[in-house]
Parts: structure tokens; C-alpha cells; sequence
């Protein structure tokens, strides 16, 4: 039992392994001084372990990164917004990864703007499955955006990621008219009243 338990652990892990990597192609490749490869096993631990929140950094530069999801909890179709944001002047955008339990649900690239010392992007999802889903930040410098880090095609700085869950719709119970239920109460009463009266008063 224990050993199937174990095997269907590991094809579950393959199999978000295998979607994240098709998912993420075109958007995720091999950075300067880091492996696509090892951003996507670091997205697969940090959905396996549960962490609601937390940080890898791949550029050890003193610098602060930060994301905030707004709401954490949400009805299923509401929107949600993430928003990224960090002091490192070289950061020219933001790839926010929106992953509900090994599955991949949405990914998004957007250039950051500029907010006082702070850069800053947003991302917006409506999300479609119930439960506790995870949403990456992935602070970079690319050089289509006039990169200064001197790189040949990008550089990852960071991942930030948080949590949100999605709940269902609350059935909604139809309230029915006081002033019409009272009034079909006192009908009701008067009738039966009215039914006891004449009984009464037949003849014997």
C-alpha cells in the first residue's frame, strides 16, 4: 500500500513537472546564472511543501523583493491581484506564474514601472477551481527592456511567491415577503375560523 502510495506521489510530481515545462517554454528559458531547468524544480518543491510564502534568491545582492495578493480568500470566477515589487534598480520586468496544484493555469510577463525607489508590477487572474492556489513572482532583468546588467539574454534576480484560496458561491436562500406570509397566515386562520363557526352553528 505504502509502495503505491509512493509511485502515485512520484507520477503526480512528473506530471506537473512535464506541464510546467510545456507551459512555460516560451517564457522561461535558461537565464545567465541560472537553469530554467532549476527554476521549475524550485516551483514543484515549493507547491509540494505547502509554503504559503517565502523567497529563493539566485542573485545575492542586498536587495528587497516583496508580493502581495489581494484578496487571500476569494469567491471561484472573482478576480485576484498580485503585485511585485522590489528596490532593485536593474529590474526591467516581472513573470508571474499562477499554478493551482500542479497544474499551470496562467503566465504572464510585465514590465515594471517605476513608483518613488520602488519598481513595481501587477498581475490579475480569475481563478476557476476551488482550493489554496500559489501564485510565483520571478524578479528579472531582460535585455529587451535596456537591461544595465550587462547579460547576453537575462537575468533572474528572484522568486517571491504567496498563497490565496478560492471558495465556492454561497447558495443563496430566496426570503420569502413578511408582509405576503403574514397575509397568507391570517387568510388561513380567518378560514379555518370561519369553517369552526359553521360547524357550530349546524343544526342538530
Amino acid at each position: 500500500m505504502l509502495l503505491a502510495l509512493l509511485i502515485a506521489g512520484l507520477v503526480v510530481v512528473s506530471v506537473f513537472s512535464a506541464v510546467a515545462v510545456k507551459a512555460e517554454e516560451d517564457t522561461i528559458s535558461d537565464y545567465d546564472n541560472v537553469k530554467a531547468e532549476q527554476v521549475i524544480n524550485d516551483i514543484n518543491n515549493t507547491v509540494s511543501s505547502g509554503d504559503v510564502e517565502g523567497e529563493v534568491k539566485y542573485d545575492q545582492n542586498y536587495t528587497t523583493y516583496r508580493l502581495t495578493v489581494y484578496p487571500q480568500s476569494v469567491m471561484i470566477g472573482n478576480s485576484v491581484t498580485a503585485t511585485a515589487e522590489t528596490n532593485n534598480r536593474r529590474a526591467t520586468n516581472v513573470t508571474f506564474v499562477w499554478v493551482k496544484m500542479f497544474k499551470i493555469k496562467k503566465i504572464e510577463t510585465v514590465p515594471v514601472y517605476s513608483n518613488d525607489s520602488w519598481k513595481i508590477a501587477n498581475s490579475t487572474y480569475f481563478p476557476d477551481e476551488l482550493g489554496q492556489w500559489f501564485v510565483f513572482a520571478l524578479f528579472k532583468c531582460v535585455t529587451s527592456g535596456g537591461c544595465s546588467c550587462k547579460c547576453s539574454c537575462g537575468w533572474l534576480f528572484a522568486m517571491r511567491w504567496a498563497c490565496f484560496k478560492v471558495r465556492e458561491i454561497p447558495q443563496q436562500i430566496p426570503d420569502f415577503p413578511v408582509v405576503g406570509t403574514a397575509g397568507a397566515m391570517t387568510t388561513m386562520l380567518l378560514g379555518l375560523g370561519l369553517f369552526l363557526n359553521r360547524k357550530k352553528q349546524k343544526p342538530i
